[in-house]
């Protein structure tokens, strides 16, 4: 077995008689009970022929179900490519076009893949837990392969990433990848067997696959499994179940802010945000009206998830914290090596960080080091500071402007709900600042709202950063976690001011 195999089923038998997972409905599954259905899993691939470098689709909500699934198919030595399960049947027939899946497990709730019963067969298999049934297809033109054991080079799950600023990558990781970055995570967190988290966010995301789910088990901890995040359950599950931490997103952080509740009685540690950039003002009133640690971390797909996390006993607002288990370095244009406090592509280098794409993308890599795409600095104490995406900063003039730093300042007018700045074709300057602002309330006449914004630009921001155009909108494009896709919102607001 891998390492990351063996000590997952090392969580289990540890923990044989201790509640260890709850699932949505509340029903707590020691790890005998967890084992017990993990060994089922095992059985039925074996008795199916899924083994060695098959790659399965996982189309599934958050549940107990999905977590030991997979540690089924690892065991096999098969490969795990979650999705979203919002995925469409046309877009998964696509995706098994290119990529030849041996099975795909899919909620009951999602419609019979019409399109692919020529290639697949639906094989029901029961199930010891108290959750949904799922639905499994096997590929009729499936070859079985004998089981293999899974040594820690073994790729184990095929994610994509998030796409936010461009055409979604492949990434491949590896047992000994999740492991290692799953104990970095351990040493941030300092997790132990007496802490225990909310999943909220999705698990086909690295974020809640490797730090809610892979970092807990292998720390020993407990794990409340829930389809998704519910604004109004938050607070009360939070204190009735007894929560240490819980690993959330900028857009969960805002809106527990935008509701009236209070946190009752908890033992909550800390809430951690990731997944996109936090705006300062929101990090300030959420601390001072809850009065929990709220800490900011820096991850991507290709690390396997977190790269750098504040100390959670000295953390520094404005940052992400500070490097744990990966090499950094902040590169100029010609990838020289730039010093402390000057802004840079970050570039990462360790053994939980990739070294290629499943589809080759060469100028990402210089040197053995993965060029991110994002930009930052180290101060002298080590602390991250971002700045954006390269391809995200707006030039105006030839003047680079981050947009996160105008959104910040926009953003502490309460009539804003939230907000996004991109660049927009300018004939003159090249690109021009474009505000989308998402308004709490609704209104046809925007004239005073206008005269707050260009009051608070003109006070606080440079001439060039302020924004030239403010557009109304009733929501922003995200992905599945959250994020805001840039790129997409400067589309439709290019095409949008077009036919104006």
């Amino acid at each position: 077995m891998s390492e990351l195999t063996e000590r997952l089923q090392q969580q289990l038998i540890a923990g044989a008689t201790r509640p260890l997972m709850q699932d949505a409905n509340q029903h707590w599954y020691t790890g005998s009970e967890l084992n017990l259905e993990e060994n089922v899993w095992k059985n039925y691939w074996q008795n199916k022929g899924i083994g060695h470098n098959d790659i399965v689709l996982v189309s599934l909500t958050n549940s107990v179900t999905y977590t030991l699934a997979i540690q089924s198919l690892w065991e096999v030595g098969a490969i795990v490519q979650p999705i979203n399960p919002a995925t469409n049947e046309i877009q998964i027939s696509e995706l098994e076009d290119q990529y030849h899946y041996s099975a795909i497990i899919l909620d009951t709730n999602t419609t019979e893949l019409e399109v692919l019963n020529d290639l697949f067969t639906n094989h029901p298999r029961l199930t010891t837990l108290h959750e949904p049934e799922v639905q499994i297809f096997i590929c009729n033109k499936h070859q079985a392969h004998p089981l293999e054991i899974p040594n820690d080079e073994q790729l184990a799950l095929i994610m994509h990433t998030s796409g936010t600023t461009g055409k979604p990558k492949r990434v491949g990781l590896t047992h000994h990848q999740l492991l290692a970055e799953a104990f970095n995570v351990i040493d941030s967190e300092e997790l132990t067997e007496k802490d225990s988290t909310l999943i909220l966010m999705p698990m086909f995301h690295i974020n809640a696959m490797v730090i809610s789910n892979l970092a807990t088990r292998l720390s020993h901890g407990q794990l409340l499994f829930r389809p998704k995040f519910s604004a109004h359950l938050f607070w009360k599950e939070v204190s009735s179940e007894m929560v240490t931490w819980v690993s959330l997103t900028p857009a969960i952080v805002a809106i527990l802010l935008q509701r009236d509740e209070q946190p009752r009685e908890n033992r909550l540690r800390f809430l951690r945000t990731a997944s996109a950039p936090l705006l300062p003002s929101i990090h300030q009133q959420f601390s001072q009206r809850f009065s929990i640690p709220l800490i900011e971390s820096y991850g991507m797909t290709e690390a396997a998830s977190q790269i750098a996390q504040n100390p959670l006993e000295k953390p520094v607002q404005n940052t992400v914290g500070i490097i744990k288990g990966t090499q950094i370095r902040i590169l100029d244009g010609n990838h020289q090596e730039l010093g402390p406090n000057e802004i840079g592509e970050i570039a990462l280098k360790g053994e939980h960080i990739i070294t290629h794409y499943l589809d080759p993308q060469p100028e990402a890599f210089h040197d053995g080091w993965l060029l991110t795409g994002d930009l930052g600095s180290l101060d002298e104490q080590g602390y991250l500071h971002m700045a954006g995406r390269i391809k995200e900063m707006i030039i105006r003039g030839g003047e680079n402007i981050n947009p996160l730093a105008v959104e910040d300042c926009l953003n502490d007018l309460k009539f804003i709900r939230e907000m996004a700045v991109v660049g927009t074709p300018d004939l003159i300057y090249g690109e021009t600042v474009t505000a989308v602002i998402v308004p709490k309330k609704l209104s046809q006449d925007h004239r005073h709202q206008l005269a707050l914004l260009n009051e608070l630009a003109n006070e606080q921001l440079l001439p060039v950063e302020r924004p030239t155009k403010y557009i109304f909108s009733t929501q922003l494009p995200k992905n599945a976690t959250g994020k805001i896709q840039r790129t997409l919102l400067a589309q439709e607001v290019t095409q949008q001011l077009k036919e104006a």
